[in-house]
């Protein structure tokens, strides 16, 4: 679950920043710089999608045994 809740701070988060920086001080212009927050969101999901793949937990020196069938029952996977 927090995989998914830090991928989508990395896309939202440009987004609200700008919002607030509009909302709370005038000396921004009104645009909406659709480009340039979509580039900086892009840039923060990969470096999210990066930071997931080489922090996951796995396993060391075990391995997957997926689910089969058996003597007409299922034999549920497992992990040796």
């Amino acid at each position: 679950m927090i995989r998914y809740i830090i991928i989508i701070t990395a896309i939202v988060l440009p987004f609200i920043i700008y919002y607030l920086l509009v909302r709370f001080t005038k000396k921004i212009n009104k645009k909406f710089p659709i480009i340039t927050l979509s580039s900086i969101s892009l840039l923060l999901l990969i470096i999210a999608l990066v930071y997931l793949r080489f922090t996951s937990v796995e396993p060391v020196g075990l391995k997957y045994i997926p689910p089969k069938f058996e003597n007409n029952k299922v034999v549920p996977s497992q992990v040796k």
